[in-house]
């Protein structure tokens, strides 16, 4: 069966999260097997790797899991990419999860479009799983619309939580991340926004953005240590 969507999860030393991420996607039979789930496992040197192969054990047409040696996030996203066989992509990283039930209804809802980008509201959680920032967008939702919409008071607010990208759009770009970084995930937000012209926006979150937790990268303390890298991406 042809894939919808594909997901591409970055995977370092998760074995604490890399579960309930991957148990957020598992909908309905039908739903389920139109989804490709890549888990990039990133040389991690905990029990990462050997959960994930159990969700492809058990969902093999859905699942897939690639181990490789450490290249960093953006590594991830590359080799994600160049086995990605859906019509839309989308990443998720392990230490967050999906609203499963938002999820499906998301799914139907991309059988019925043909558009360069995906829109989607997300939740920002504490570690406790609480939400303290909801992210929603104001556009007329499940609608074709065009990117002139997308104005410059809105784009600050965009993040790599809420977008699905047409790949055929992507393999035009010759889209590809920086390596060996971090903070790369502000070119996924960016970069592939030069192509599209067309939009469709899912007004329910989708994505469960999870901020807290020890060693973040978004942690005020890796932004210090890490500023080069952010000014490399920018």
């Amino acid at each position: 069966m042809e894939k919808l969507l594909t997901i591409i999860i970055p995977s370092y030393n998760m074995e604490k999260y890399i579960r309930c991420c991957c148990e957020s996607l598992i909908i309905s039979a039908d739903y389920l097997q139109k989804l490709e789930v890549i888990v990039v496992n990133d040389g991690s040197k905990d029990y990462t790797s050997a959960i994930a192969h159990e969700f492809q054990k058990k969902y093999p047409e859905t699942f897939i899991v690639i181990d490789k040696q450490n290249g960093n996030y953006g590594s991830c996203i590359n080799v994600g990419l160049k086995f990605a066989k859906g019509k839309y992509v989308k990443i998720l990283d392990a230490d967050d999860s999906f609203y499963t039930n938002n999820f499906e209804e998301y799914i139907k809802m991309l059988e019925t479009s043909d558009v360069d980008l995906i829109l989607s509201d997300f939740d920002e959680v504490n570690p406790d799983g609480n939400v303290f920032w909801a992210i929603k967008y104001p556009f007329n939702p499940n609608r074709r619309l065009t990117a002139d919409l997308i104005s410059k008071d809105i784009i600050p607010f965009f993040a790599m939580h809420a977008v699905a990208y047409k790949v055929e759009n992507l393999k035009k770009l010759s889209y590809v991340q920086s390596e060996g970084i971090s903070y790369t995930d502000q070119e996924w937000i960016f970069l592939p926004m030069t192509n599209i012209k067309s939009f469709v926006y899912y007004n329910k979150p989708i994505y469960r953005y999870l901020v807290g937790r020890d060693g973040q990268t978004v942690s005020p303390e890796s932004h210090a240590k890490n500023i080069g890298m952010e000014i490399k991406v920018v």
